[in-house]
């Protein structure tokens, strides 16, 4: 009675045991429907475990426990390690877009190209840019056609651009041959070697029977690519003789762009007759060669002198022989001060050009007889010549002409107006004075 009395007590809450399961009991039937079989009776008093309470079991499952936190602890550090470190290095991005599939090895050193404009400033990598290399998902075929194909260049835009071409080396020319040229009207000798680049020795060097002081409209030049020379060869010559004509190095004629067919010659390779060499830098001893209207003085010997008689040839302007009247010898200037000097005397420019409005008047530089008055066809168009003494002037290009043949005037006599006719580029006088046939500078006897 007691026990059964003890057993329907209420827990103590003090026990230990008091909040552990009830023993099994046989007649219950589990959740899962299945019946376990009765084990033996227990000992209440064994279910209390008390190792599990000693200093020992204690001390053993707090050893147990750091361990395995120290473990965790390992295994979180590797994990972390592990996270942390890449895979495959990352892709360094190029300067330039690329075409191809690349892999790019961060410790190769950068050949790319620099761009052709400066980038904006951005922050210095910390390793060098690797040049693209093709990694061989592609086919080597398609890899070649896409590197043979010109790059594009698109201009910046609003901003001035110039344009790359990697393939030039010397810089281009206009021409890289001769050419004949047509003389036009208003051609100079002046003009057209400015037109060329070329200097007006090289144009007289290359071309015979032109005169300097008269170049007619319809006529041809040569006109070489650069100064120099153009040597064709009468007879057998060696390049050494050619280039020592022209004080050059025998060197530069057979290395010279103009001169393909003697490529791998030697100073003493032998011309045959009939070939045409080009001599650039060449200089030769031609001497330019002045018009000579077909100036006969007969009698008087001084400037200033008179007696004798005169002509000037040169076309239907010419008066024949007439009496020298001579002159004083000091001469004045055939305009009113409202001119300007466009061209001086020169080798190539046997007079000075005074520009002055169409119709302006021109007057005797002294006293003298007119022994050219009318046109010209020597290109000064409409010219008055007067002859004082030995001295001799010329007023060329007018547009009219205010004298006769034979006539004699006195200095500042009106001889005729500025105009542009003949070979002419705008309205102006052209002054000459010639002792004889042969032309001086006007500077010499006046002031301009």
């Amino acid at each position: 009675m007691t026990d059964r009395n003890h057993d329907q007590m209420p827990p103590n809450p003090h026990d230990p045991l008091a909040f552990e399961e009830p023993l099994f009991d046989p007649n219950d039937t589990p959740p899962h429907g299945v019946r376990v079989p009765p084990s033996p009776p227990t000992n209440p008093s064994l279910l209390r475990r008390p190792e599990r309470d000693t200093p020992a079991a204690k001390r053993a499952n707090s050893v147990l426990g750091m361990i395995m936190l120290f473990a965790a602890f390992v295994i979180t550090v590797a994990a972390g390690v592990i996270y942390l470190l890449p895979s495959e290095p990352t892709p360094v991005p190029p300067t330039q877009s690329a075409v191809l599939p690349t892999r790019i090895p961060p410790t190769e050193p950068a050949t790319q190209a620099a761009p052709t404009e400066a980038p904006p400033p951005t922050e210095a990598p910390s390793q060098p840019i690797a040049p693209i290399r093709y990694d061989g998902d592609v086919p080597a075929d398609v890899v070649a056609e896409l590197l043979m194909r010109a790059g594009e260049v698109v201009p910046p835009p609003n901003t001035l651009y110039r344009a790359q071409n990697p393939y030039t080396i010397a810089p281009v020319r206009g021409r890289s041959q001769v050419i004949s040229y047509r003389i036009q009207p208003g051609d100079t000798l002046e003009k057209i070697a400015a037109r060329f680049g070329i200097s007006q020795d090289t144009i007289v060097w290359n071309n015979d029977g032109i005169y300097v002081n008269r170049l007619l409209p319809g006529d041809t030049l040569t006109i070489l690519p650069e100064d120099g020379v153009l040597h064709r060869t009468r007879q057998e010559e060696s390049i050494q003789a050619i280039a020592d004509k022209y004080q050059v190095s025998p060197i530069s004629i057979v290395d010279s762009e103009f001169n393909p067919l003697l490529r791998n010659a030697s100073p003493t390779t032998l011309i045959p007759a009939g070939i045409s060499i080009m001599v650039i830098g060449g200089v030769s001893d031609k001497k330019p060669v002045y018009w000579n209207p077909g100036i006969t003085i007969e009698g008087g010997s001084s400037a200033g002198g008179g007696g004798g008689t005169v002509s000037f040839g040169g076309g239907p302007g010419s008066c024949g022989a007439q009496p020298n009247a001579g002159g004083t010898g000091a001469l004045v200037n055939p305009l009113p001060p409202n001119y300007t000097v466009t061209r001086g005397f020169s080798a190539y420019h046997t007079g000075i050009d005074l520009s002055a409005p169409t119709g302006t008047t021109v007057f005797a530089a002294d006293g003298g007889t007119v022994i050219f008055a009318g046109w010209s066809n020597w290109g000064y168009g409409n010219t008055v010549v007067l002859a004082h003494g030995n001295l001799i002037t010329l007023y060329g290009h007018m547009s009219r002409v205010s004298v006769s043949c034979g006539q004699v005037v006195s200095r500042g006599t009106p001889v005729g107006a500025v105009g542009s006719t003949g070979n002419s580029s705008g309205p102006h006088l052209h002054f000459e004075v010639r002792i004889g046939e042969v032309p001086q500078n006007p500077e010499g006897y006046l002031a301009f």
